[in-house]
């Protein structure tokens, strides 16, 4: 599972390059894939560390930070 994921990252991350190549680094396709790519190494992140991920909760018209756990990501 893991390897496909090294395999999908690579194959977009060359298909990112082609792309900037070809219409310039600016141009919103390439930003696009960037998004992709992004999105793909964050998952290969999670299953390459099993990091749990805290979600910080800010309330209203307040400037206190509060840890609460809302959800864990393993």
């Amino acid at each position: 599972m893991k390897r496909d994921l090294e395999e999908a990252i690579e194959a977009l991350r060359r298909k990112m390059e082609m792309t900037a190549l070809d219409l310039g680094i600016g141009h919103p396709s390439v930003y696009q894939l960037s998004l992709e790519l992004d999105q793909l190494h964050n998952e290969w992140m999670k299953k390459s560390t099993n990091v749990v991920e805290n979600v910080y909760l800010i309330r209203p018209q307040t400037s206190t930070i509060r840890e609460m756990p809302i959800r864990t990501v393993v």
